[in-house]
């Protein structure tokens, strides 16, 4: 098996090894509340947000390929972390303004789970069948969301994050 060097601890890498380094860590969040932690590569993403009607690919923790219906999931959690902070309590909504460029919205999904965070200024946030939210606290587990509107009960505008 061919070997690549890993530049920033100096060990060698396999080809999966390689492959795996290039897909995100996600905790994608089912409507029915279950969970499936795992990889997502760039371009089941890059698809997911095109077309949020096709099955994509996760690679579970395991190893396995898992088939996920977009039909079936309410977000996927891009995170640092499988572990998370089980002690740490995380603010889902801005205590003032946002900093950053986008869009500040809280959600509202059906489950009446609330949250917010800021979204690009874009088109496609409103039209397509998924969007990015980026959340209010910079110490979660969480970076981005990826949220499936078919989840929601509503979606309010809140103002203009700006710099």
């Amino acid at each position: 098996m061919e070997k690549q060097m890993d530049s920033q601890q100096g060990t060698s890498l396999s080809p999966a090894d390689l492959e795996l380094e290039t897909r995100r860590k996600v905790v994608i969040r089912y409507v029915d509340g279950s969970l499936l932690r795992g990889y997502l590569s760039p371009e089941d993403e890059a698809a997911l947000q095109e077309n949020a009607t096709q099955p994509f690919i996760v690679q579970t923790l395991g190893g396995d390929s898992q088939e996920v219906k977009p039909s079936e999931i309410k977000a996927i959690f891009f995170v640092k972390s499988f572990d998370g902070s089980p002690n740490y309590s995380e603010f889902k909504v801005f205590t003032n303004r946002p900093n950053g460029r986008g869009v500040w919205i809280r959600v509202h999904f059906r489950d009446d789970e609330v949250m917010e965070g800021v979204t690009p200024n874009s088109l496609s946030t409103y039209f397509n069948p998924v969007f990015y939210l980026t959340p209010p606290d910079p110490a979660s587990n969480n970076q981005t969301v990826l949220i499936s509107k078919r989840s929601l009960k509503e979606m309010q505008v809140l103002g203009l994050a700006a710099d």
